[in-house]
């Protein structure tokens, strides 16, 4: 373990919450501690069991199987993906063929720093240093081994000047069809409507298998290994109020299987927890959900009170923690007639949609469109104005926006549109080593399990985000790394 203060969350809040979900295997062969009605429809003897069939899950059973492993991935939905089914697609990394090809210099090295740099003192210096060796591969066995299309160009995310953002040509879901395809043709099964309940512990305090919910009732999946790999809690209000209260009330686009089951037998399984209550979040608008295109950065944002508050053109994970803990947790863009001329078919649809909601109001000055919605008129007034005349002179003295994205805007009618946040994410959950392993509170190894993907993110990602697309390299690697471990501890 890295010499860095674990930050746990006991089992018992969880289980307060929870309910019990880690069954001795002596007890469950008689049902002990349930329903006593309840019966055992089936039993199936796997080598790797994983629970969840996102990015982290998928890519596991990709690897177990290659490795000779018979392998079963669960998923609760009837379908495929969590989250990495919905996500835009980005994958940092760093010293890839493609920076390569492009002439953009990089190294692991830089990247482990950036990390460390970013990710606040809380990190693991171990998983950070582990991403940022392995992170570039990712997206190179995507790339050139899976041939998952990627955009052209990489892009800057973070707050680093180095391009590290790959970005899948179309979405994430390209990824994680290939990565499907690769866990099929090795033998790999999925089996959909099973909804994980409970971890099953042996006497010796060995993870054996998973108890199961399907239409059929209770089924058993017994397993040499299992992979927790279920994606965070996003979805359980209960658990963002309780470890994420800073969030709490925040709109999230999360698949909707993101409801903390993995986190929950986790830590009844006698798991340490490691976060801070972090969440990942997106700028968003309410009539045009994802990441809005009518999020404009070229123009002036203000806060209810009328005050500008950031750099529009900053890192939007940082807006978002600034957005998101204000009492009304929305935002305001100014937009004057030209701004609107310019919106594309499909953005006009949206803007008009906020005009007949209510939510954007038009007015012949700004000061007359913010006071329709209630914000602090005469200050958003003082605001633009103020915003403007630093445009004309091209400088931002206040928060220094760059140049080319300083840009007036001063022809009326003008428009004042209710911007807001949303999560894509939650950070923390199962602590473990960087074989994936999952460990207790005093750092040893819980024997036969294993976590991938953003229910053990905590060690890389602890409170700061450090850039778009860490997530779901995460997520993709740490599965990589937890099918091929699992699948070798459980042939040995």
């Amino acid at each position: 373990m890295d010499n860095i203060t674990s930050r746990h969350i006991s089992r018992r809040s969880f289980a307060g919450l929870m309910g019990m979900s880690v069954i001795s295997a002596a007890a469950f062969a008689t049902l002990s501690g349930f329903r006593d009605a309840e019966k055992i429809a089936a039993t199936h003897d796997y080598d790797v069991v994983i629970i969840g069939s996102g990015g982290a899950g998928t890519s596991a059973a990709a690897f177990s199987a290659q490795a000779g492993a018979k392998t079963i991935c669960l998923e609760k939905l009837a379908w495929q993906g969590g989250s990495s089914s919905l996500a835009l697609g980005t994958f940092y990394g760093s010293g890839t063929v493609q920076q390569k090809e492009l002439g953009i210099e990089d190294t692991p090295e830089d990247l482990y720093n950036y990390f460390m740099k970013s990710g606040g003192q809380y990190v693991s210096a171990e998983m950070n240093r582990f991403m940022a060796d392995h992170a570039g591969e990712t997206i190179d066995w995507l790339r050139e081994d899976l041939k998952v299309p990627f955009k052209d160009t990489i892009k800057g995310n973070g707050t680093d000047k180095v391009q590290r953002g790959h970005m899948c040509a179309n979405a994430a879901i390209d990824a994680l069809t290939a990565v499907r395809a690769l866990a099929d043709g090795n033998g790999a099964e999925f089996r959909f409507n099973c909804a994980a309940e409970a971890l099953i512990k042996d006497e010796s305090g060995r993870i054996v298998g998973v108890k199961t919910r399907t239409d059929k009732g209770v089924e058993v999946y017994n397993a040499k290994t299992v992979i927790v790999a279920s994606g965070g809690f996003a979805r359980n209000e209960q658990m963002i109020e309780q470890y994420c209260p800073d969030f709490e009330g925040v709109y999230t686009e999360v698949g909707v299987g993101l409801t903390g089951d993995g986190v929950r037998m986790g830590l009844d399984a006698g798991a340490a927890y490691y976060g801070n209550g972090g969440v990942n979040g997106i700028l968003a608008c309410q009539v045009d959900p994802g990441q809005s295109s009518l999020i404009n950065k070229n123009t002036l944002w203000v806060n209810s009170q009328g005050e500008r508050f950031a750099n529009e053109a900053g890192e939007s994970h940082f807006i978002f923690y600034t957005v998101a803990k204000y009492p009304d947790q929305h935002f305001y863009a100014i937009y004057d007639q030209d701004m609107v001329d310019a919106l594309k078919d499909a953005q006009k649809g949206s803007f008009q949609h906020g005009l007949e909601m209510g939510i954007f109001a038009q007015g012949d000055t700004v000061e007359e469109a913010a006071a329709k919605l209630g914000i602090d008129a005469s200050a958003t007034q003082q605001a633009w104005d103020a915003y403007n005349a630093m445009a004309e002179a091209g400088e931002d003295t206040l928060f220094h926006k760059k140049a080319e994205m300083l840009i007036p805007h001063t022809k009326a009618p003008y428009y004042v549109l209710t911007m807001g946040v949303c999560t894509h994410g939650t950070f923390g959950g199962l602590q473990t080593n960087t074989d994936f392993q999952v460990l207790d509170n005093d750092g040893n190894v819980i024997p036969g399990l294993y976590s991938a993907g953003e229910v053990c993110c905590g060690t890389f990602i602890y409170q700061n985000y450090q850039a778009g697309g860490c997530g779901l390299n995460f997520s993709y690697t740490s599965g990589r790394f937890a099918g091929a471990n699992a699948a070798n501890e459980a042939l040995a």
